[in-house]
């Protein structure tokens, strides 16, 4: 064939070989999961396995969509998230008799641009061991954070075998900038209750519904800024505009003493896993 064709059809074949390690990737992790559920004593899957499944939506869509947005992505001038605060949570019992590991993360993100949001947000978290090497590792997906806003996002690592946990390492890449002026959901009267649960109410200042995969993220930090829980949870439920949501989010962490604990962060993703898709209401977030 033609070289211009041959070439064609070698990138072709690398992204079809790159799509297909992240589903093969995606499908051992859920069989994991799958077989975890099925034990009576691992009490938090079922929300693991939700959140895995949202996951597993976002990475094999953004490897869809990897190719198509590149040439955009480029040239824009982009907003810059970086990590300005981090935590790690270690469950109080191994899993299946020390086979399995699991951690809750918690980090706040901020856009540092004054003049771009960030769209389209990924975030990588690899957990490694005492000498830095990758044990697990997880992905979230961020629909927006407007210019100068801070963003707390929370999730689960999983781990086989009886290696501890030493730390966490984060990559984040911004999908597209655009110019200021978008909003996230208005969150108010953030309280915490004795039992650990994090009480509050949002907005939808958009003019369309938000979708029922719309993702609420917690995390309470202690009086030095220590975040020492985090939780999240779905709206699972549609918000027509203008609407407010309640919400209730059981913030998970085995160190936290009551006493200890100061105040607390609430995000929402508008779009959630459903980001790139005609039902996010947020401009430019659409595919």
């Amino acid at each position: 064939m033609p070289a211009n064709e041959d070439r064609r059809y070698l990138q072709r074949a690398d992204f079809d070989i790159a799509a297909g390690v992240c589903v093969e990737r995606t499908i051992v992790r859920l069989g994991l999961l799958a077989f975890l559920g099925r034990r009576p004593d691992n009490r938090f899957m079922q929300v693991v396995r939700r959140r895995v499944l949202a996951i597993a939506f976002s990475i094999v869509l953004l490897g869809s969509l990897s190719s198509a947005g590149s040439g955009r992505a480029a040239t824009d001038p982009r907003a810059t998230v970086v990590v300005i605060t981090s935590g790690v949570l270690p469950e109080a019992e191994r899993l299946g008799s020390r086979d399995y590991g699991y951690a809750d993360y918690a980090l706040v993100l901020r856009n540092r641009s004054l003049a771009k949001d960030a769209l389209d947000v990924t975030v990588e978290v690899e957990g490694v061991d005492g000498d830095g090497r990758s044990m697990t590792d997880s992905y979230t997906t961020v629909t927006l954070i407007p210019a100068g806003a801070d963003f707390v996002i929370s999730g689960a690592l999983i781990w086989s075998g009886s290696a501890e946990l030493a730390g966490i390492e984060t990559e984040v890449h911004v999908g597209q900038s655009a110019p200021r002026g978008r909003r996230l959901p208005t969150v108010k009267h953030v309280s915490m209750t004795s039992s650990g649960r994090v009480l509050g109410s949002f907005t939808n200042p958009y003019k369309k519904p938000l979708p029922a995969s719309a993702t609420i993220y917690g995390v309470v930090l202690d009086s030095r800024g220590r975040i020492v829980a985090t939780g999240y949870g779905l709206t699972d439920a549609v918000a027509r505009p203008g609407a407010i949501v309640a919400f209730d989010i059981l913030a998970a962490s085995t160190t936290a003493q009551r006493d200890v604990v100061t105040s607390a962060k609430v995000s929402v993703d508008p779009c959630g896993y459903l980001v790139f898709t005609r039902v996010c209401p947020v401009p430019g977030a659409q595919r």
